[in-house]
């Protein structure tokens, strides 16, 4: 099986959670035998990027080309790009896509961008015998309360709106991350795209074997892996609550894993009005290979989300990763996580937005923290069962392998 895929940027190169989502499934695919070719048309990241990865080449099993030989870097030359310098490529990518598709005959999935959306419509006008294929991992609609970007909330709006009255029809399957999605977009109308709900997916084997601690962290200490932003995970309630229990666990440090916010000054401020400057660290960014060796060396991993239209939709990323350490973990009942994890037996549960509700998980489980290893254990079980990569990618081809079959 033949499967081409149209994406913005290079999973390879990133440690976000969407990076993470494709790579788990389409190495899952190649492992099965799947032939997969990448085109990038984003352009590239970084300058290792385009030292490393040049224009073309074979990673993991998996091709991938670069249409757009770009090298995007730096905050305002990002934002350039995204919201001005990319209208003016659109029209030339779309020429070199379609040049690339005249002779193919496999399926095409597309990712989850709005020029990916317009692809899809165009391919389905003028190629018609092709079969489109779409991933998604949460609502279109997230955006519209975002804070502090105007231009980044009118593009989700756009985005939603093209997608739901013209792409969405364009597509013969969807694969679905959550039943509320599922439920979601089954009361579209007729004719619409055959889905799948294909739960979260994590790669076990970054976590089998223990890494050396990192240098620049101490041990013993709590680690959250995420994006600094209140609304969606809930970063203010872990360091308030935090220091409601600093002083049962004199210890213990806390390590905040992600890339800068606009929440992040916030952040920062409450560190030092609770005199925590010694004891919670904000440590930015680490590449996507590092990140084993930092969770697998925590005592405790913390997901503190709010209950939101995001949590509700989707389903986190870094709470598998967690998982599939072997370490226990604290997380707010939200969303389908307790469709998986029972508070006290896989997880320390915790009622979501209550500051004295994420305490109260974490000394329970540093209080007793032998029974926080039985936790942590079963956890990683519930992994193994649910968000397997391997299993999940069985799962995925069979339902692709069903899509090329129908005429």
């Amino acid at each position: 099986m033949n499967i081409l895929i149209l994406i913005n940027h290079n999973p390879f190169c990133s440690s976000s959670a969407s990076a993470n989502r494709w790579l788990t499934l389409i190495e899952g695919l190649a492992n099965l035998g799947v032939q997969i070719k990448l085109l990038i048309y984003g352009g590239y990241q970084t300058e290792n990027e385009v030292i490393n990865w040049k224009t073309f080449g074979v990673k993991n099993g998996i091709n991938y080309k670069y249409l757009e030989p770009r090298l995007v870097m730096g905050f305002f030359k990002q934002r350039y790009y995204i919201y001005i310098g990319f209208v003016f490529q659109r029209r030339r990518l779309s020429k070199l896509i379609f040049q690339e598709l005249k002779h193919y005959g496999g399926l095409v999935w597309t990712d989850s961008s709005h020029f990916g959306f317009e692809l899809a419509v165009k391919i389905r006008k003028k190629i018609s015998m092709l079969k489109l294929f779409l991933e998604m991992s949460e609502f279109l609609d997230i955006h519209k309360n975002n804070k502090g970007n105007i231009l980044q909330r009118w593009q989700a709006n756009v985005k939603q709106l093209f997608f739901e009255e013209k792409a969405y029809y364009s597509y013969d399957g969807m694969a679905l991350m959550t039943q509320t999605l599922m439920k979601h977009y089954q009361v579209f109308p007729k004719p619409q795209p055959k889905l799948l709900h294909l739960p979260m997916t994590v790669d076990l084997a970054r976590f089998n074997s223990v890494t050396e601690l990192r240098p620049e962290l101490q041990s013993p200490y709590i680690a959250f892996l995420g994006v600094m932003n209140d609304a969606k995970d809930g970063v203010s309630f872990l360091i308030k609550a935090y220091n409601l229990i600093k002083s049962k666990f004199p210890l213990h440090r806390v390590y905040l894993v992600g890339g800068w916010h606009y929440d992040t000054p916030i952040h920062l401020q409450l560190i030092k009005d609770f005199h925590l400057e010694e004891r919670v660290y904000w440590v930015n960014e680490y590449p996507r290979d590092a990140i084993p060796s930092i969770i697998c060396n925590a005592d405790l991993l913390v997901l503190p989300r709010p209950d939101s239209k995001q949590a509700q939709g989707g389903f986190p990323t870094k709470l598998g990763e967690y998982l599939a350490t072997g370490k226990p973990v604290c997380a707010t009942r939200v969303g389908e996580i307790p469709n998986y994890l029972t508070d006290n037996e896989s997880v320390f549960f915790a009622q979501p937005g209550s500051v004295e509700s994420f305490a109260e998980a974490m000394e329970r489980a540093l209080g007793d923290y032998e029974n926080a290893v039985r936790v942590g254990a079963n956890g990683r079980k519930v992994a193994e069962e649910y968000f397997n990569k391997d299993l999940q990618a069985r799962k995925l081809l069979a339902f692709l392998e069903e899509l090329v079959s129908k005429s």
